[in-house]
């Protein structure tokens, strides 16, 4: 049995109504440290509940604050447990491990911000052998856990029980910018092939998913296919929450993701936590989704508070190589003054604003087909548009430098794209279109952490412990 202090292992911030850990220090001048020390706490907490549950330990965590409240009810339990050991369900003793089998991997950046926020990965697949090859490069060790196979043709006795499993699907039915065939699209229907997998892991499923796609999953169908995938999880025992995050809050690239985690009600009803289908706009849910949430009260919800994203102070210029100007890949002059004549009036007047400047800046700018003809969109903002894969001509990035009565084009670098993805050192030895291939395909590394930090592991760490007021 371990009674647990809430200032120390990290539950004060919510009875003080606090949307996260770091909102109770913020008048600290050493929040870092406390904050540091906290979750050190957290993760050891974790950890022993987890070595001892699969030693055969019955394990009892509590709150001081709830013994204080509740201290009868607590002897109960106590008791109880002597007389008649507690048989945690799988999924809760699965909790403390913090342990991740990583469904549509690509090549790894889901497993990269996960494991900054103490997250281990036990299982990767991925239908992609260049994208594989990427995978490997950084994490050497995929060998023993990376699966190359179509998630419908997976054999579930190759996936480990794990606590959390991750599954970015294929967006290309669900996109804006696609035909939108939906789920039952040749790509996105790579979902269904998923939840296949949780159905027949049985009672080895995990505590915990999270989902990521684009925002048009939301609107997909007129909403229709959105609801398929919040039922599907609802079928599989899992209570979801949803919202949505924006890369640019972290790296200089507008990137928004819708973002699903589910959690299984076995394990939800074992901690005695409340659910609630209340939801509140902010940063990372919009009045849209908000209004979805609202309006679809048969869906089984677990809204939990999230505190908004960083404010990043990131721009453009902080990711670019540092490359001589007579580097071959600086587009001919001829070949810029094209792109640069494609712009429409007001985007040239921008770019003039950027050439009159004594210091080079930086911008990019996009192809698109208006009314049938080809044009340039410039971005001047110090933000990046949205990463894409290469798959045609004006998916590629273009950046346009400019200063002292000039300019120069070229595309992305690969690197300078790796560090829009917040993947700064990752090893590149591929062509640049499987480089390109794999960023453009991939989420946004520090969301992904930021996530992990703000709602995975707190949650985690709430489930562990057996609250004793009643719902």
């Amino acid at each position: 049995m371990f009674v647990d202090g809430d200032y120390w292992h990290g539950n004060q911030w919510e009875l003080r109504g606090k949307r996260c850990l770091e909102e109770q220090f913020h008048l600290s001048t050493n929040a870092g440290y406390w904050i540091r020390k906290i979750r050190t706490n957290m993760k050891r907490d974790a950890r022993q509940t987890s070595e001892l549950a699969k030693t055969g330990w019955s394990v009892l965590r509590f709150w001081e604050s709830d013994l204080q409240d509740h201290m009868e009810n607590g002897v109960a339990q106590v008791l109880e447990s002597l007389t008649s050991p507690i048989e945690a369900g799988p999924e809760a003793k699965m909790l403390g491990d913090m342990t991740v089998a990583e469904f549509f991997a690509g090549i790894g950046l889901m497993r990269l911000g996960l494991e900054r926020a103490g997250w281990a990965v036990r299982f990767a697949n991925d239908i992609d052998p260049n994208k594989e090859k990427m995978y490997h490069a950084q994490f050497p060790d995929s060998d023993l856990h990376f699966h190359l196979e179509d998630v419908h043709l997976i054999d579930v006795a190759v996936v480990p029980q794990t606590t959390l499993a991750t599954a970015s699907f294929p967006c290309n039915d669900l996109s804006l910018a696609g035909a939108r065939d939906g789920l039952e699209g040749s790509e996105s229907s790579a979902f269904w092939g998923f939840t296949r997998v949780l159905r027949e892991l049985g009672n080895h499923r995990p505590a915990m998913v999270l989902l990521e796609n684009v925002p048009g999953l939301l609107t997909s169908h007129g909403g229709e296919d959105f609801k398929s995938v919040l039922g599907e999880l609802n079928a599989l025992g899992y209570l979801v929450d949803t919202f949505m995050i924006d890369a640019k809050y972290f790296v200089p690239q507008s990137r928004l993701r819708l973002f699903v985690v589910g959690v299984q009600s076995a394990v939800v009803a074992e901690a005695n936590m409340k659910t609630s289908s209340l939801a509140q706009e902010s940063a990372i849910r919009s009045n849209a989704l908000v209004r979805f949430i609202k309006h679809n009260p048969q869906i089984d919800w677990l809204i939990r508070p999230l505190p908004d994203p960083p404010v990043s102070t990131h721009q453009l210029a902080s990711v670019i190589e540092d490359t001589p100007d007579s580097l071959t890949d600086w587009w001919p002059q001829d070949r810029a003054d094209y792109l640069v004549s494609q712009l429409s009036p007001s985007h040239r007047q921008r770019l003039n604003g950027m050439m009159d400047q004594s210091a080079w800046s930086f911008a990019t700018a996009f192809r698109r087909t208006r009314k049938g003809a080809s044009t340039a969109e410039l971005r001047t903002d110090g933000i990046a548009g949205c990463l894409r894969t290469p798959r045609g001509g004006s998916a590629r990035q273009i950046l346009i430098k400019a200063g002292f009565g000039q300019y120069q084009v070229r595309l992305l670098s690969p690197r300078e794209c790796a560090r829009l993805m917040g993947a700064d050192d990752f090893p590149i030895d591929v062509s640049v279109n499987q480089a390109l291939f794999g960023f453009g395909d991939a989420v946004c590394v520090p969301v992904i952490e930021w996530i992990a930090l703000n709602y995975l592991n707190p949650l985690v760490n709430k489930l562990l412990r057996r609250h004793l007021q009643s719902q």
